[in-house]
């Protein structure tokens, strides 16, 4: 013969999952949150990657920049949703996942999504589990800008207010006065 061929070698076993990209889990946070599936939601934001499986498509194996992109993806999408809330507040997993997309946003969400989101928990808590000291925690995470009122996030002053007068009622509520004087501090 005038070459020699060389078989490749065949790979025993499973091959190893790719890691999941951007756009895969993006589909994966749309579709949990159309089906309402906590659990997937839980899984792909855990805060610790020690605790989901190795396999579990999770935003771990993302950048810093693409992990704010998919929590704004994931608070864009709930909030638009007609069916998640308010019934996955009840869900303890739902509100961690809440917490954390909530830390790892890009610097403006489209439509103040996340100050939507806020203002949703707040009135959830407030009303149906009188939870004011959870309530005032979200609501204080309100983006408030008073100077530029282009930004989605621009606010007068009498609504900033409301804001703030609403996080120290909630504060004194539970008789956390120390809390509440801190929020009364942003109305001078």
């Amino acid at each position: 013969p005038d070459s020699l061929h060389f078989r490749q070698p065949s790979r025993i076993g499973p091959q190893p999952t790719p890691p999941p990209t951007m756009e895969s889990l993006a589909q994966a946070v749309t579709t949990a949150i159309q089906t309402s599936n906590y659990s997937s939601l839980s899984t792909i934001f855990s805060p610790d990657p020690t605790t989901t499986p190795p396999s579990s498509e999770t935003w771990h194996s993302l950048g810093q920049g693409e992990r704010r992109q998919l929590s704004s993806h994931f608070i864009q999408t709930s909030t638009a949703s007609p069916t998640f809330y308010p019934q996955a507040f009840h869900s303890p997993q739902i509100m961690t996942v809440i917490s954390t997309t909530l830390a790892h946003l890009p610097p403006a969400v489209e439509g103040a999504a996340d100050s939507v989101l806020r203002q949703r928990i707040f009135d959830f808590q407030v009303n149906e589990r009188e939870d004011y000291a959870t309530a005032a925690k979200f609501l204080s995470g309100m983006r408030m800008e008073d100077r530029e009122e282009s930004s989605v996030y621009y606010m007068d002053a009498i609504d900033r207010c409301d804001v703030f007068v609403k996080v120290a009622e909630c504060y004194l509520e539970e008789e956390l006065t120390v809390e509440a004087e801190e929020a009364a501090k942003f109305l001078s």
